[in-house]
């Protein structure tokens, strides 16, 4: 089951990236945009909040997280847990950068940028690492005795945060953070899919 979803992710990612380039979601990505953007944008403090997001998504604060995570594992003595983090990571980010080159889309242009972006817009790196990086310490939590009910749905609210911040900021299409968040779901789906059990050692109090 959880190999199929991963391919359903994909496959959606994939179909987004062939509508990109066939040109067919402009309409749809410029309404949205607009749409999500324009009240935020009017509210004020909605955009403080997602540039805090924005910020916490990027790599400067991901990868020194997913690092000091993957110290706390080893310490642990957690090796498929600091491997698994490890593939998510570093897998994530060189296959993003990788659909970025074969797409090629630019920013959008309707709006003014609220943060600086010089890289290719599809997908959206924001949205894919932190769906993979966050989400996998998560599963991390979880494995580690964290209450499902509690690590999930405060990951899965971040992750979602993440990707609308790129889009309010103007510097992502709606688009670029749905495929992103499709692919970065994929991997960690799969990096963790063939996890070996955490080995049994002192009881963890949980929350």
């Amino acid at each position: 089951m959880r190999l199929l979803l991963v391919l359903a992710l994909w496959l959606v990612a994939a179909a987004i990236g062939f509508a990109v380039e066939a040109g067919g979601l402009r309409q749809f990505d410029a309404a949205v945009l607009l749409g999500l953007a324009g009240p935020a944008r009017a509210a004020g403090w909605p955009v403080a909040v997602l540039l805090f997001a924005t910020v916490a998504g990027s790599a400067a604060v991901r990868l020194p997280v997913a690092v000091a995570v993957g110290v706390v594992l080893a310490w642990r003595r957690d090796w498929t847990g600091a491997a698994v983090l490890a593939a998510t990571t570093i897998g994530v980010l060189v296959g993003n950068a990788w659909l970025k080159q074969i797409v090629g889309r630019a920013r959008p242009d309707i709006l003014n940028h609220l943060a600086v972006e010089t890289s290719l817009s599809f997908p959206s790196g924001h949205a894919s690492n932190a769906s993979a990086v966050f989400l996998c310490i998560g599963w991390l939590l979880v494995r580690h005795g964290m209450r499902a009910r509690l690590v999930w749905p405060i990951a899965i609210v971040f992750v979602l945060l993440v990707g609308v911040s790129r889009v309010v900021l103007g510097v992502h299409w709606p688009s670029d953070v749905i495929a992103g968040w499709c692919v970065g779901t994929g991997w960690m789906l799969l990096c963790t899919a063939f996890a070996r059990p955490r080995p049994v050692g002192p009881a963890v109090r949980t929350l």
